[in-house]
């Protein structure tokens, strides 16, 4: 156990903390802001919530990302080191049977109005057809950076959703993509070592509408901005680059979910400060789409009208 806490971070984290030049800063930063436990404010916003996004694996060891909903109270938190989430309302893709007492789940809640954003990586205690309960392994905050914001209706259609699988992008797929201001990427990283630092991931990005753009190779671009400094994502990637991509087309209520290979595109800028010249590094993750799956009305919650 002492060796969970020597480290926050494993190996991938590590290389990229250091190429960006954040690894002193976040060895002192990451035990003390990463915790094994939710502090009560943490709790209190998990059971506020009507929606949560996780990452986790399904029966082929594939990452996949997805959303869970529920009436506000679907989340409970037992305890300071446990979650149980009702899981009887999803988009259909959540199988239950994909998932095994043991099996890592990352999670992140956000309240789009507020911009207040907290992740919680666990494990799976307890599961059966209506619920799971994950024990706490990796609890924190992130800034409200990059949040956009929106208020949600209920999605009146929600439920009577079709699906849709492709290897290749249809135009109004390609819309959605060009036109998200947001979108949630589920990454892995296992060696097989039990500590808090490995797992499946699930982070939120954000920027103004068009930050996601499509090459005409059909691969997506999206550079990465300051945040952070902690490169979970990029960690990951670096070292499994399968990911999946969930892109929400708030207004209509439909779900694309992506299954990637990510790849880190480094850039070096030259920054002249007086007579020093100083090298800055500057990132663009590149995903190349293998399945596209489409869940239409597959939200239980849209975006306001006008918000």
């Amino acid at each position: 156990m002492d060796n969970e806490i020597v480290s926050s971070w494993h190996q991938g984290e590590l290389a990229v903390q250091q190429r960006a030049g954040t690894d002193k800063r976040m060895a002192e930063i990451g035990p003390k802001f990463i915790r094994e436990f939710m502090p009560q404010q943490h709790r209190d916003f998990f059971q506020s919530l009507s929606m949560i996004f996780v990452g986790y694996s399904d029966h082929c060891s594939n990452t996949c990302a997805s959303v869970l909903f529920g009436a506000s109270g679907f989340i409970q938190s037992p305890i300071e080191t446990e979650l149980l989430i009702n899981t009887q309302a999803t988009i259909g893709d959540f199988i239950i049977e994909d998932l095994n007492i043991g099996d890592h789940l990352g999670l992140v809640g956000i309240e789009f109005d507020t911009k207040r954003r907290n992740r919680v990586n666990g494990i799976i205690i307890d599961i059966n057809q209506k619920s799971i309960k994950v024990k706490v392994l990796q609890s924190y905050g992130n800034c409200p950076k990059y949040i956009q914001p929106k208020v949600f209706i209920p999605n009146h259609y929600y439920g009577e959703f079709t699906t849709l699988s492709s290897d290749q992008l249809s135009k109004k797929q390609r819309q959605i993509i060009s036109n998200a201001d947001t979108f949630f990427i589920a990454s892995s990283f296992n060696d097989g070592q039990q500590l808090r630092n490995r797992g499946v991931d699930i982070s939120h990005r954000g920027g103004e509408a068009g930050f996601v753009s499509i090459n005409t190779a059909g691969q997506f671009l999206v550079d990465d901005y300051v945040g952070n400094g902690f490169f979970n994502t990029l960690g990951n990637l670096l070292e499994n680059p399968t990911a999946s991509l969930l892109f929400c087309d708030w207004h209509t209520g439909h779900v694309l979910k992506i299954t990637v290979l990510g790849e880190i595109l480094w850039h070096e800028e030259q920054q002249e400060n007086m007579t020093l010249v100083a090298t800055k590094n500057k990132r663009t993750i590149c995903f190349t789409p293998i399945k596209i799956e489409q869940f239409n009305n597959g939200l239980a919650y849209t975006q306001q009208v006008g918000a």
